[in-house]
């Protein structure tokens, strides 16, 4: 039998903008990359004046360097591949102000850094410029007059609902109990998603640092109401936030056991059907108690592929049949029910740490439980992720590819809408969705990514079936999607970010080297 906490769950955050970096791979980038290294070393210089050596640290200079430099999740994201120049370990919002007005009065790149699980090479992390690192920000606390969450950004999830576990709240965050809170910024999909819209959408105030160190409070009707909304999936390409207060959600203590479900793991023979019942779901689903996700992972060398399903019931085991009805009558191999708190459900899913892992993000539409209507779609998706998997069958450098479906209800859309609306935006008068992640996680000791898997890949994103006019989900996706202009309010953001960096410092930053980007985290 498979455990509950076997289940490898995948979720990070990463975003991409609307331009395409300016290139010239010769004289350009040479000359480029020795001014960014002269810029950073003059402005960690800088900056180790003004905060001291303990706070910015350089390769030389402090004990806390190689852990920073080593923090990022994905291997591709280390010190092996990747040297900031210095890092500042931030230990308050006064910190953050500081670094940025030496940073945006100096031109210098940067990279901002929660959590660290981002599936983008490059993207958490810098080559010859500054590195603000969130690791000593760590505070959580409840406020029960205001029934609201505050965390500062280098708390983890699951140290957020430990935390809180004890008074009986948790906010709409992440699954994985690693992540960080950087996953609020790309939206974010929770366990609560169903019945509470996006993470993002439980926002309550947000302190920003501008992109000149000043420092504003958001909220979703004072003058930056606007960046408030941007903030709600559109990255932090507008600031940084060094504060978030979220709604509290009452999920009660770890002895109440609210909820009701598990792990149940399918044979690949019953992949069609399944794919069926995803599809159904996501289209037909009411009730915001119920919580699917479904992980295909092929490991390598073996290629056998594993069906995980989740599927949770905020409730009792009774409605917990009904609403999962047709996933229960498709043949399974093992399965594990039974009452869970919400602290055990955070805790129960895992994934590996120390590879290397790259990230895609596809959306398709859910399709009603009909006879008649097909989902040839989910089967064709199915269909080229087992066709990459056995393209690269041979490959010594692939550890795994993975597959996984989580779906976006109608519930959940049209929660987003009542608390204020994000620029993810969603059409409230369409079905639920499936969003759909691919991965790709290289074996252990692997630090380069390999030329001809990703050109698979990458011929993966161009043809793997997505549907139209639905948004891409900026946490799963690759640094060549363009997931802005999939969301419905992305002129919006266009509007927030002319506005909130006039001088478009961060575009400057961007065109050069945008597989490096300066202001991405998690």
């Amino acid at each position: 039998m498979v455990a509950f906490s076997d289940l490898f769950w995948l979720a990070t955050s990463a975003y991409n903008w609307c331009c395409s970096p300016s290139t010239n791979p010769t004289q350009n980038s040479s000359v480029a990359s020795s001014s960014a290294a002269t810029i950073a070393a003059q402005t960690c210089q800088q900056l180790q004046q003004s905060l001291g050596t303990s706070i910015v640290q350089t390769p030389t200079s402090g004990p806390d360097y190689v852990l920073g430099a080593n923090a990022a999740w994905s291997t591709f994201n280390t010190q092996v591949n990747y040297q900031p120049t210095c890092i500042v370990f931030a230990n308050s919002a006064a910190h953050v102000q500081t670094a940025m007005r030496e940073i945006y009065q100096n031109e210098a790149d940067y990279a901002v850094q929660a959590g660290g699980h981002s599936g983008m090479t490059g993207w958490n992390t810098i080559q010859d410029g500054v590195l603000i690192s969130f690791k000593n920000m760590k505070e959580a606390s409840y406020d029960r007059n205001h029934d609201t969450i505050t965390m500062e950004p280098g708390v983890r999830w699951g140290e957020v609902i430990a935390a809180m576990e004890p008074l009986g709240v948790a906010p709409v965050g992440g699954r994985i109990s690693d992540v960080g809170t950087g996953l609020l910024l790309g939206g974010g999909l929770s366990f609560l998603s169903a019945a509470e819209g996006y993470a993002s959408d439980n926002y309550v105030t947000l302190d920003v640092v501008l992109v000149d160190g000043t420092l504003v409070t958001a909220t979703v009707d004072n003058e930056y109401q606007d960046l408030f909304k941007a903030l709600k999936g559109g990255a932090n390409r507008f600031g940084i936030v060094t504060r978030y207060e979220v709604k509290a959600v009452h999920t009660g203590t770890d002895e109440e056991k609210r909820w009701w479900g598990g792990l149940f793991v399918y044979p690949n023979s019953s992949s069609e059907a399944l794919l069926s019942a995803i599809a159904h779901f996501t289209h037909d689903t009411n009730d915001t108690n119920a919580v699917m996700v479904t992980v295909i992972m092929t490991p390598w060398p073996s290629m056998e592929p594993s069906i995980s399903v989740l599927l949770v019931y905020n409730g009792t085991e009774a409605p917990f049949k009904k609403v999962f009805a047709e996933f229960l009558s498709i043949p399974y191999t093992s399965s594990s029910p039974s009452p869970l708190s919400f602290l055990e459900l955070s805790n129960a899913v895992h994934f590996p740490s120390g590879m290397g892992t790259l990230f895609s993000s596809n959306s398709l539409t859910g399709i009603p439980a009909d006879p008649d209507v097909s989902v040839g779609d989910y089967l064709e998706l199915y269909r080229q992720y087992n066709n990459f998997s056995l393209t690269f069958a041979s490959s010594p450098d692939i550890g795994f590819t993975l597959l996984d479906f989580s779906p976006v209800l109608q519930s959940q859309i049209r929660a987003g809408y009542e608390k204020g609306g994000n620029p993810i935006n969603p059409s409230l008068g369409t079905a639920g969705y499936s969003s759909i992640l691919f991965q790709v996680t290289y074996r252990e000791g692997v630090i380069k990514i390999v030329e001809d898997v990703e050109d698979g890949r990458r011929l993966w994103m161009k043809n793997a079936p997505s549907t139209p006019g639905l948004p891409l989900f900026l946490n799963e996706a690759d640094a060549e999607q363009q997931v802005f202009a999939t969301y419905g309010e992305y002129e919006f953001l266009k509007q927030v970010y002319a506005k909130y960096d006039p001088t478009s410092l961060f575009d400057n930053l961007y065109r050069w080297k945008v597989v490096q980007t300066r202001n991405s985290y998690m």
